[in-house]
């Protein structure tokens, strides 16, 4: 949104107290607005009639993003992407580190967990204890992710990436030298 849809934006938000029986004062509208002015005014009515539909209280600005989240992939279907890509890892000369779905994020999550190559190697008995650590893994680089990209002058220069296996002694090595880090 722009500055042009604050007065629409706010109609929204007040009609919406209003249904639920609140009342909101002009510095919570202000918190709504700068919480929420990233978002197209079109985006932002359709989840504020989703909302109102669902909703049995006044909805709070997490409950926008998580209505945007929702159309994100699921750890389940990220791993079933994941499980489909091992072929493409295969080669002449047996699997190789290589490997892509096609989905840079989801391909993160597979080097943290070992790689296609881990995958496609597991015993298929125990692909449900390498499923359950892409999970883990998932969860956890997503909401990393998440903040990063909401609040990047908070995220700035504190992040160490992990590209796949990797010895500890290269680890702690890496973790030493500060230019890696950033």
């Amino acid at each position: 949104m722009n500055p042009a849809d604050r007065k629409a934006f706010l109609e929204v938000v007040v009609g919406f107290a209003e249904l639920k029986g609140k009342q909101l004062s002009a510095p919570a509208m202000e918190l709504y607005w700068r919480s929420l002015q990233h978002w197209p005014l079109e985006d932002f009515r359709a989840a504020a009639e989703q909302l109102l539909r669902t909703c049995e209280f006044m909805p709070l600005p997490k409950d926008f993003e998580d209505l945007r989240k929702a159309g994100r992939l699921t750890s389940g279907e990220a791993w079933a992407k994941a499980i489909a890509s091992c072929g493409s890892c295969h080669s002449a000369q047996g699997y190789t580190s290589g490997g892509t779905c096609g989905d840079e994020f989801v391909d993160r999550v597979v080097r943290a967990i070992g790689g296609y190559r881990a995958i496609a190697m597991c015993e298929s008995e125990k692909l449900h204890f390498l499923e359950k650590r892409f999970a883990e893994h998932f969860e956890t680089m997503q909401e990393a992710y998440d903040v990063r990209e909401a609040v990047p002058q908070l995220t700035r220069g504190n992040r160490t990436v992990l590209t796949g296996p990797t010895s500890a002694a290269n680890l702690l090595g890496r973790l030493a030298d500060d230019s890696w880090s950033r």
